[in-house]
């Protein structure tokens, strides 16, 4: 056993702790950590090794371990690391890591939580308070002996892979609805993907409402259609037009002779480009958020608004997102894709029931920004208040109004409704919904 003045060798050989870069991440790693695990981490030099360890683990293209650590804890945590790394679940997962900055931080931030987490459980047993620099014994190296000496290395490594394979493929599915590599590099993002990551774990509404919401894409058609338009205005080239707008002429027609020119201008006009434009607007999706949405109401709802959210993804089409009760919330709709990742996930239920305050709220903001194209309103409640006549104003902003309807009826719904469904609480009823958007 190494003493607490020796230097501690990490495990790899490919990057060791004489790199900038290995002391770069071990940094990264624990500002990443909530401020009562920060202490312990810098105290114990075996955690920062086995948590930096396990991010080049994870990320590096050929990880190497050195045939022997001297250290006996460390040599504890290379043989584990040595079997892991020849097993299937670490090939998988390495498929998801490798070279990629953040799901490897991912990792191996859920690792050092977890260890950190449990070495705190045992200075507080031993009376010890690890929030404070004395509870924690100042020889770094030789303090993590004595707590070591107390779990089996082995059975602390094998709890902390698990929870991190787990916090790390959660997190890569949520970073991908929130747009993907990009995502994370925004700021705050990276924090939000990992807080949600860890949650899914404990909160089970969460992780049914992410997998749920991906199985009913299963029944949306791959290649899916996005309506175009010919005209004037557009983001592709749809071929070519004649006109009699000079502005619009292509610039060959400009340079031609004065005399063919003129007679161009007098006879069939000019040779312009034809754009395409889609002539789809926005999915404005309406969750109620009253008290009695709550259990597999608001899962369900949640489910089939995260995979109108996928889907407006594959079609490139808007995406708004409010919530309801008496109110509509938030004061503006939610349109970035971090925030409504988020949102649907995280919002509480609770509150009473106004629709038409919700429909209207959802009519004024497409008028605002997308009256010229045609706009699909789809709202889920299981509210029974009576809605007002607001077919006309839906025909001003060309939206078509889907109603869910969860365990009840409301006719007055119904009756400006373009479509109006009543919710089976499954995933096929989940297709159903989503089939209708497709179409509207």
């Amino acid at each position: 056993m190494t003493s607490g003045s020796v230097k501690l060798n990490n495990n790899l050989i490919n990057v060791t702790t004489k790199d900038f870069v290995y002391s770069l991440i071990s940094q990264r790693i624990g500002s990443f950590l909530p401020p009562e695990m920060q202490g312990i981490y810098e105290k114990f030099e075996h955690i920062r090794i086995i948590s930096t360890d396990a991010y080049f683990m994870h990320y590096s293209l050929y990880p190497f371990l050195r045939s022997r650590n001297e250290d006996s804890i460390l040599e504890a945590a290379r043989q584990f690391c040595g079997e892991y790394m020849n097993g299937e679940r670490y090939q998988t997962l390495k498929t998801l890591t490798t070279l990629d900055d953040e799901l490897s931080l991912v990792y191996s931030i859920a690792l050092t939580k977890y260890i950190v987490g449990r070495i705190r459980g045992m200075l507080d047993l031993s009376g010890n308070n690890p929030g404070k620099t004395d509870g924690v014994p100042s020889q770094g190296n030789s303090g993590f002996s004595g707590i070591a000496a107390e779990v089996e290395i082995e059975e602390l490594l094998e709890g902390a892979v698990k929870e991190a394979e787990c916090v790390t493929k959660n997190a890569e599915e949520i970073r991908e609805l929130m747009g993907g590599k990009s995502a994370g590099r925004e700021a705050g993002t990276f924090q939000k993907i990992l807080n949600l990551a860890k949650q899914m774990m404990f909160v089970e509404e969460l992780e049914r409402i992410i997998r749920m919401s991906k199985r009913m894409m299963d029944f949306v058609p791959r290649a899916t259609k996005i309506a175009k338009v010919k005209g004037k205005t557009g983001d592709e080239l749809s071929g070519y037009m004649l006109t009699k707008q000079v502005e619009r002429a292509l610039p060959r027609e400009l340079a031609l002779p004065d005399e063919l020119f003129m007679k161009k201008m007098s006879s069939e006009g000019f040779l312009s480009r034809e754009k395409l434009k889609v002539s789809e607007g926005a999915y404005y999706v309406l969750i109620d958020k009253s008290g009695s949405m709550v259990g597999v109401k608001t899962v369900w709802a949640r489910s089939v608004a995260m995979a109108i959210y996928r889907m407006s993804k594959a079609k490139k089409r808007k995406y708004f997102l409010r919530f309801f009760d008496t109110k509509v919330h938030p004061k503006t709709p939610i349109t970035e894709a971090k925030e409504i990742v988020d949102a649907i996930l995280k919002v509480q239920s609770n509150g009473g029931t106004d629709i038409t305050n919700a429909i209207v709220t959802a009519i004024d903001d497409l008028e605002e920004k997308f009256s010229e194209y045609t706009n699909t309103i789809v709202i889920i409640t299981d509210g029974e208040d009576v809605v007002e006549d607001l077919s006309k104003e839906l025909k001003k902003v060309k939206a078509n109004l889907i109603s869910v309807m969860i365990q009840g009826h409301n006719e007055t719904l119904k009756a400006i409704s373009d479509y109006y469904v009543k919710a089976e609480l499954s995933e096929s009823g989940g297709e159903r919904i989503l089939k209708l958007v497709e179409i509207a």
